[in-house]
Formats: C-alpha cells, structure tokens, sequence
C-alpha cells in the first residue's frame, strides 16, 4: 500500500480537519468523524495556515516504507502525511491499521525517515507481543525502536527523550514506580508511566527513556543482536537480560 497523497492538505486550509479526518477513517474503524477529527488536532495537525516543503516528501516516506517493509517483513498499511501546528517540528504516531506522521518544514530528509523508522518498527514489533500490551511491553517497545533508529541513523538522530535521564535515575524510579505496573494492560493506563505525571512523581518522559536505557543495558550485557532479532525477542527476556527486575 502506497504512502497516501497529502500534499493537497499542506496547501489548503480551508476544511483541513475534516479532510483529514475522511482520509484517515480506515485505520479508526467505528469511530465517529468529530473523534477522528479530535485525535488529529491532539496529535499535532496543523488547523490554520500552509506549510510549504522543499523536500518530497512522499516519495522519501515511500522509498523508506519499501525498504523497511523488505527487511523487517513488516506489514503493508497506509501511511499518512499532515501538515504539523505552528511552534512545533515533528510528530508520529503508529495505529493498529496504519501511521501518521506530522511534520513542519524544519524537518531535514534523515529526520524525516528517522520518524518514519521509529512508528514503522511499532508496527513490525506488535506482531511479538500480545495485544493490548502490557506496560513492559509499551516501554521496551520504545526502546527497540528507538534502538533501531541509532543503528540506522546514527546518535545524532535519537530523539532528546533518551538522554534525559541516566541509568541510575531509571533504575530508582524502576524500582519505586515502575515494578508493582509492569503488568497493566491497556495504553491509556500507560501514559503516566511514559511521559511523566505530577500526581505519580514521574518525571516528563521517564517511561521512553527507560525502555531506551534497559535495550542498551540488554546489549551491553548480552551482545550485539541485529534490529529484527531484537524485535523478535520476548519482551520480558530483554528486561531480565539489561538486569531489571520485575517483581
């Protein structure tokens, strides 16, 4: 399934959000118009305004797909390319039936399919967990494929969320925090625990950064492995191996 043609929507504002929304109605099976509609403003879709590229967006997103598809055996879904609200670079997002990605002008060609490999490896990584996932799961999942970014791209392209904290600082709030949560199902029971929350004392992004710090502690204790071996891996087994406990 191709990258989907978007462009029109970078150059017109006029009805933007309800476009969109058509657009996007596949990969929302049942879900009414305004709830699509209010999932792309929360995410980042641009409601007023025009963004012009200097890149094609399309075709590099499609050209990406391509080869990941090839070498992950990843699933075939629809991508969708949206014009991102002022003040703000870059977003994505990966549903169960497809991806989309919100993007500004800012973007150079290599951030573009950094974002692009990010969602595509939730993708290809949910065919090794079982839905809907646990909170291990969501955060290893984070780190594969943030894991999988660095070795594609190169540290310059990893997102500032995993440096933010150290070992040691994800290790405590492991610990205090983390552990007694690690089987909860559901995302909408994640959030807290991956971007922060004041009422928990967690810091902001503290679940991303953890699960990009257990892949590297995984690799450093227990080898090199390739990004499709590691994506196959059983998420507790990768835990265990980076040294974390889980009960």
């Amino acid at each position: 399934m191709p990258v989907l043609s978007t462009k029109y929507l970078f150059e017109e504002e006029s009805d933007r959000q309800r476009l969109a929304g058509e657009l996007v109605k596949e990969i929302f099976p049942g879900a009414p118009p305004e709830a699509i509609e209010y999932e792309l403003l929360q995410q980042g879709l641009l409601q007023k305004g025009r963004i012009s590229l200097s890149l094609d967006v399309w075709q590099l997103i499609e050209h990406q797909f391509q080869t990941l598809m090839l070498h992950w055996e990843g699933p075939n879904i629809p991508i969708y390319i949206f014009p991102i609200a002022n003040g703000f670079k870059k977003n994505g997002m990966a549903y169960r039936e497809g991806i989309c990605l919100f993007i500004s002008a800012k973007l150079t060609a290599k951030e573009l399919q950094a974002l692009f490999t990010h969602e595509y490896h939730h993708m290809c990584r949910r065919a090794f967990i079982n839905e809907p996932p646990t909170l291990m799961d969501s955060l290893v999942m984070e780190g594969l494929a943030e894991d999988a970014v660095e070795n594609l791209f190169g540290r310059d392209y990893l997102s500032d969320w995993t440096q933010s904290y150290s070992l040691t600082d994800v290790q405590n709030y492991w610990d205090s925090h983390f552990v007694s949560a690690l089987y909860q199902r559901g995302l909408h029971l994640h959030k807290p625990f991956l971007f922060g929350d004041d009422l928990l004392k967690l810091p902001p992004w503290i679940g991303y950064c953890a699960g990009y710090r257990i892949v590297e502690a995984f690799k450093e204790r227990c080898g090199s492995f390739s990004i499709k071996e590691l994506m196959q891996m059983n998420t507790e087994d990768i835990i265990d191996g980076a040294g974390f406990r889980r009960n």
